[in-house]
């Protein structure tokens, strides 16, 4: 499976380079020239060797499937209602580490020491190659359903689509079709809706985390929830840090800041008080109305700072302007709050932050199936201040490899403030 994942991302590659080769020539309204042409031609053909080369990939797949010999090592997960979600991550990273990245020794392991039968039996189909261990989708989505409240994003809404070849393309209207009163005798106008799309294509994102190896030794449901909120936690950190902020000229997704249009980009009124808060607030939600968005899902993102102040804020009366807060609403939505807005930016001064109004509904992660996991107790691992060698400190390093995207179906569905200093 590691090697079809490794064969979906290079047809990617090759798809994304055709696809540049026609958005250029659409871009100058021009046709494609000579060169262009027969270079599109050959990416084509490149794209049907890739789709061939897959196709036959699964198919060996499917087959080496049928022959495997499963494991009845003990209960499966439905037959064991009790087991906590994502604690079987936490076993096969224990197992893994424990044996040094080696599936089948993992496999004896998780099944001896923890007596866990679905997860030895997946450790033992698995993969040892230089690629790491493809954790199993339905182990995976457990893993998603952690990331919601870790990651501010996908708690708010945004709606995830799977990216079986690692791409997808999604229609959306871009125009509507129009109506009017006609007089007698007189022609209906001719209208009609025009369409453009959507572009996902899958980001790798990698996370490391040091694990003691004291923990590793221990088989203790504690340590496995531990183990599993440190993948959680270092996962999250880092797609909320794209997800929101990324304008999406290096390898991770572009963020749904870079989504909005320009002129959904606002600056609020340099006085703080009630009025001009409400009154910009209320700016924020109408650009979304003006542009008629569909409002399903619509919500807050702000900073910590932000939200301390909005629950801070007084009417004339003493009274909290916004009591909603602490239920965690505003004007009538939910909020999300993260750290990753920053407070430090220098928009007009020195310590500006941003305050997002976004329809989550319109916002999609798209999601390859399955998570990359390998282990070392060798490698050394920058800590932010230091590079810490994990043999000596007794640890063992845990990468993860996920690949996603975030794209937003119709960018008028996200404004947001760029220098808010309320609470500074």
């Amino acid at each position: 499976m590691n090697h079809i994942a490794g064969l979906r991302q290079k047809r990617g590659q090759t798809q994304d380079r055709a696809k540049a080769i026609l958005d250029k020539a659409i871009a100058a309204v021009r046709p494609m020239s000579e060169e262009e042409t027969a270079e599109y031609k050959t990416l084509e053909k490149e794209l049907q060797d890739w789709d061939e080369t897959i196709q036959l990939a699964e198919k060996q797949e499917a087959e080496a499937a049928k022959t495997a010999k499963p494991l009845n090592l003990g209960p499966t997960l439905k037959e064991d209602p009790k087991r906590e979600k994502g604690h079987a991550i936490s076993l096969i990273v224990r197992s893994l580490a424990a044996t040094k990245g080696n599936t089948h020794l993992a496999a004896d392991h998780c099944e001896r020491v923890f007596g866990d039968g679905e997860v030895a039996k997946a450790l033992a189909a698995g993969s040892g190659a230089a690629g790491g261990f493809l954790v199993p989708d339905n182990f995976t989505s457990e893993i998603i359903e952690f990331l919601r409240p870790v990651s501010v994003v996908r708690r708010m809404g945004a709606r995830p689509v799977p990216l079986v070849n690692g791409n997808l393309s999604i229609p959306k209207q871009t125009g509507g079709a129009s109506a009017s009163y006609i007089g007698e005798n007189t022609n209906i106008p001719v209208s009609q809706p025009s369409f453009g799309q959507v572009s996902l294509s899958a980001k790798k994102l990698a996370a490391l985390t040091p694990i003691s190896n004291d923990l590793i030794r221990f088989a203790s449901p504690a340590v496995d929830e531990l183990v599993r909120t440190d993948l959680v936690a270092a996962i999250g950190q880092a797609e909320d840090t794209y997800f929101l902020r990324s304008d999406g000229t290096g390898a991770g997704p572009k963020g749904v800041k870079f989504w909005s249009p320009v002129n959904n980009r606002l600056t609020i009124n340099p006085t703080v008080n009630l009025d001009n808060v409400t009154q910009d607030t209320s700016r924020l939600m109408l650009r979304l109305l003006n542009a008629n968005v569909r409002m399903v899902r619509p919500g807050w993102i702000m900073a910590p700072r932000t939200k301390i102040f909005l629950e801070d804020l007084r009417d004339g009366n003493g009274n909290k302007a916004f009591p909603e807060l602490e239920r965690d609403m505003f004007r009538g939505f939910p909020i999300g709050v993260s750290t990753n807005v920053p407070i430090n930016l220098a928009v007009t001064g020195t310590d500006e932050s941003e305050l997002y109004f976004v329809d989550f509904a319109d916002v999609l992660i798209g999601e390859v199936p399955g998570l990359m996991i390998d282990v070392s107790s060798e490698a050394a691992y920058h800590d932010g201040n230091n590079v810490v060698a994990a043999f000596s400190m007794d640890q063992t390093v845990i990468r993860i490899i996920m690949q996603n995207d975030l794209a937003v179906r119709h960018a008028e569905s996200v404004a947001l403030f760029t220098d808010v200093k309320w609470g500074a």
